[in-house]
This record gives structure tokens, C-alpha cells and sequence, in this order.
């Protein structure tokens, strides 16, 4: 950076563009609370901040300081017992959303069950905030960045939202926003160097362009969990399913209404089946048997549409139809202008490049890092998870 831009970046600093917003403020004036039951918040948000920038050459955009998005009801923190980041929310004490979350998280008796719900780490209460209480989750990325690429990665994907709406319908929970932009991703071999709570397209540093690999070549699964029960329902098992009002994002529910009572459980469904067939039925062309389970689930009569469970068990027999290869081709885009020989390619050569992907790592691991393994495995085979 030349002696120009950085009399710019001075007056930028000095004219208060990097100041904390007033959201970033009201986190900071929680920082001693969050400290003293364990978790402390990014060097912006402490008590005394001064930019880290000030009084040297370096570029505000690549100080991880610099970065201000924040959410007025969840912050991102680090657990200081082991340097796990993770978020934290703050509701009303005794809200209804709170009572839904503890119910859903709540897995004793249910051992087993696929919930797919945010695990619930931790929570407290402080007497210095006596109308609020907090929830520590672990820190998830949004579930479709980076870009699905196959088809089975999309099907994963389907399969533990279904799984999820399962368990909470069994739990007498209707969600009432079961969309795509309410669930979260956990993969951690998908981001190799992490990312920034604030800004997903850079490292955990806050300072580099974030580094993925696609799901496929990880050789691990991802796990998706349904977030935010803000607007959801917890109903008791001899009580009816009723509802009124147009909460939530999608307008296209035929039954939704401000004035009729309606079943927010068939509505569930119809968001759900919904929502595939506007990221992905009408986005590729590589859904085709689907259609059949999507068009039930966004029937117009809630009576016509399946349970939670039978959508599951319909969806899992579609795709037990399918052939392995077909399952494990490249997602391809509706009128995507490319002939079948050059589709052929592309599929055999994403195919081949998961299949040589576990091989390519293990050759990049450092010598010492392989006597290692060789060693555990040796000693502790009984322990060893692959």
C-alpha cells in the first residue's frame, strides 16, 4: 500500500467509517457477562477497542477487526476452555422460542433419532441482564455455500431435512419456516483453514479467501440442522394442531391465513417440498424422479399431502431406484447448452477426482504425520475411527 491510500485509509478511520455499530455496541456492553460464564467475544467487540490498523501501513480491509456484520440476537464468540468458537443467542427469559429450543434439543429418551436440530451446547442466565437468557451453539455455516456440485450432495441434503421434520413433528413441533435459509451446515473438512463467522468467503483469520473443497471429496459427512424456532409452534399430544396468521417467508401456502385457522403441520410440508422445487427441481435438470414426491407435498388440500414420515419413506425409495452413477453425477443447470459427449466427461471426470481425492490428501500429509498414524494404528487399532 503506497503512502496515498494510506492517508486515505487515516482520514476513512478518523472520519469514524470502522467505528462500531450501535448492534456491535450493545454485544460489547455484554462482553463482561459472556466473559465470566466462559466465552469471550472478537478483539472489536472488547471494552477499549482501538483498531489494530491505526499508526500502521496496513490495509483496514485485511484486519480481521475491520470486519462489523453482527446480528442483534446472535454473536460469535470463542469458548475459552478450548478455543471453540461458537455462537451465542440471546432471547427473552421464558420466551416461547427458548421453550421450543430446549424441547428439541432435549434428545434424553430419543437416543438414535436423526433430530437435525442445532445442538444446544450450553445456556446461563446473569443477574446483570434479569430479563434475558443465553444459548451457546456451536458456529455453522450456511448449508449451501460452498455450491452443491452433485447430485448426491443435494440428496443428502433432502434426506436430513426430511429426517428433521420427522423428529419435530413427532415432537409436536411445527417449525413454520423448514426453508433452505434455516439450515445450517457442519463440515468441517469442508472448510480446511475455517471461515469467518462474519464473512463466509474468508478464513477463520478473518484476512484470507476462505479455502473449501467440494462435499464429495471429503470423505465425510455433513450434517444440516434446522435453526431458528422463532415463529414455531409446541403443541401437547391431546391438543389440536391450530394456527392463525401468515408468519414466515412463504406466501405460496394455499391454506395460510390472517382470519381461518389452519394445520401448521401440512403446512410444514408444503414449505418443505416447496422450497425443493424452487432451489433445485427448477434449477437442474438432474431431479426428474423427485417429481412425484414434490408435487404430493405441495398439493393445493392439505389433506392430500404425506406426513413428515411418509415423505421420508417415499423419498427414500425414489432414491433407492436410481442407479449409483446417476446419483453421482455433476449437477447440471435447466438448458444447460452442452452436448452428451462433453456431459460424459464432466461426469467421469468429477467421478474419478472423488474417487483420487482421499489418495491426493493422504500423499500431502508430512512424513511425520504418516509414522504417526502408522503408529496408532499399530499400538490402538481397537480405538482407531476411519
Amino acid at each position: 500500500m503506497d503512502e496515498e491510500e494510506a492517508e486515505e485509509f487515516r482520514k476513512r478511520t478518523a472520519a469514524g467509517r470502522y467505528n462500531l455499530r450501535p448492534v456491535e455496541i450493545s454485544w460489547q456492553q455484554r462482553y463482561e457477562i459472556l466473559d465470566d460464564h466462559g466465552y469471550q467475544l472478537r478483539p472489536r467487540l472488547r471494552p477499549g477497542w482501538e483498531p489494530s490498523w491505526i499508526g500502521t501501513e496496513r490495509n483496514p480491509m485485511f484486519c480481521e477487526d475491520s470486519l462489523n456484520f453482527c446480528r442483534e440476537k446472535v454473536i460469535d464468540a470463542t469458548r475459552k476452555t478450548d478455543g471453540e468458537r461458537v455462537m451465542i443467542m440471546k432471547l427473552r427469559r421464558k420466551s416461547t422460542e427458548g421453550r421450543i429450543f430446549r424441547h428439541l434439543a432435549d434428545n434424553e429418551g430419543r437416543m438414535g433419532v436423526e433430530n437435525h436440530i442445532i445442538p444446544l451446547l450450553d445456556s446461563f442466565e446473569d443477574d446483570r441482564e434479569p430479563t434475558l437468557e443465553f444459548f451457546v451453539m456451536p458456529l455453522l455455516a450456511a448449508c449451501d455455500d460452498p455450491p452443491f456440485e452433485r447430485v448426491d450432495e443435494v440428496i443428502e441434503l433432502f434426506k436430513q431435512m426430511l429426517e428433521g421434520l420427522v423428529y419435530m413433528h413427532d415432537s409436536g413441533v411445527a417449525h413454520r419456516d423448514c426453508s433452505i435459509g434455516n439450515v445450517m451446515m457442519d463440515a468441517p473438512d469442508v472448510f480446511p483453514k475455517g471461515f469467518h463467522p462474519c464473512a463466509e468467503n474468508r478464513d477463520s483469520g478473518g484476512t484470507f479467501p476462505v479455502k473449501t473443497v467440494a462435499r464429495h471429496k471429503t470423505g465425510k459427512p455433513v450434517h444440516y440442522y434446522f435453526i431458528d424456532f422463532g415463529i414455531s409452534r409446541l403443541y401437547r399430544p391431546d391438543e389440536e394442531h391450530e394456527v392463525v396468521g401468515d408468519d414466515g417467508p412463504d406466501r405460496e401456502i394455499p391454506e395460510m391465513s390472517n382470519i381461518r385457522i389452519y394445520d401448521p403441520f401440512p403446512a410444514d410440508i408444503f414449505i418443505m417440498g416447496n422450497a425443493f422445487k424452487k432451489f433445485f427441481l427448477s434449477e437442474y435438470d438432474n431431479f426428474d424422479f423427485l417429481i412425484p414426491l414434490v408435487k404430493a407435498m405441495t398439493a393445493r388440500d392439505p389433506s392430500d399431502r404425506p406426513s413428515a414420515s411418509d415423505a421420508l419413506n417415499q423419498f427414500k425409495s425414489l432414491v433407492f431406484s436410481q442407479g449409483y452413477f446417476k446419483l453421482r453425477q455433476r449437477l447440471i443447470r435447466q438448458g444447460e447448452k452442452k452436448n452428451a459427449l462433453a456431459r460424459f466427461f464432466a461426469n467421469v471426470g468429477i467421478l474419478i477426482s472423488a474417487a483420487f481425492y482421499p489418495i491426493k490428501y493422504v500423499a500431502r500429509l508430512p512424513i511425520r504425520a504418516v509414522s504417526t498414524i502408522r503408529t496408532m494404528v499399530s499400538r490402538r487399532p481397537n480405538r482407531l475411527r476411519l
